[in-house]
């Protein structure tokens, strides 16, 4: 579709990672004042955290989040968005990743759960079409059913408490609970951390994708993983040779 991003030609998966981790601006798609919801702490993240790009909530129920102006579709934003932060349920992401593609985002954290992790027939075909319709678009998702990225460079957090000083230890969790037990854990002995991916059920990035990339990354120097499931055998043994 006119405006969609797609990989350039020759640009490798990782090359396309490392873009999508450093967004001019982000939108959190779900942004609530309601402090029991996770649209208010991913916001909150973001503000407490200091990211220097532009914040955009989206919401038709608020004019404003947390101070911010807040817009009722994602189209509606004014400017570019490169990252969207869902925190919608999942029947409503087909219509947000249309508009993302208006938009030409080019990644999109899907917070949302209750997807194939139910083994419910219908949410398991409902994350294949989200997947599909993704690809189509040249959209990148991360998750579903995940906590996403803690990066302390770029000022990005999926929890409070987390150090805001970056360290040499990358980090690759499918379970967010113990992403975030880890760092909590590990900051107490001094441990900081370059970059911590949840990524949840890997409906599109997988374990392969971010050991390769941090395998390469130059901020990280040790690589932490904590697995329940792998996608492709025989690649996750030629990333862990790697």
């Amino acid at each position: 579709p006119p405006g969609a991003p797609t990989m350039k030609k020759g640009e490798s998966s990782i090359n396309f990672l490392e873009e999508i981790l450093h967004p001019q601006a982000m939108a959190v798609v779900g942004a609530s004042n309601e402090p029991i919801a996770y649209g208010y702490h991913f916001t909150r993240h973001l503000l407490d955290y200091g990211y220097r790009g532009k914040i955009y909530p989206v919401n038709p129920n608020y004019h404003e989040v947390l101070g911010i102006k807040t817009y009722p579709r994602l189209r509606d934003i004014p400017g570019t968005v490169d990252y969207v932060i869902c925190c919608i349920p999942a029947p409503g992401i087909p219509e947000l990743l249309e508009d993302c593609s208006q938009k030409g985002v080019r990644a999109v954290h899907l917070l949302t759960a209750r997807l194939s992790e139910t083994g419910r027939p219908d949410a398991i075909k409902l994350e294949k079409d989200i997947l599909r319709q993704a690809r189509k678009r040249g959209i990148r998702l991360i998750g579903s059913n995940s906590m996403g990225i803690y990066y302390p460079r770029e000022r990005l957090s999926f929890s409070y408490d987390f150090p805001k000083e970056p360290g040499p230890v990358g980090a690759l969790f499918q379970s967010g609970g113990a992403s975030m037990e880890l760092i909590r854990s590990a900051s107490l002995r001094g441990i900081r951390f370059s970059k911590v991916i949840s990524y949840g059920n890997a409906v599109d990035y997988n374990e392969s994708d971010f050991l390769d990339y941090l395998a390469q990354d130059l901020e990280t120097r040790v690589i932490l993983s904590y697995i329940e499931g792998v996608k492709d055998g025989k690649r996750f043994f030629n990333a862990l040779r790697n």
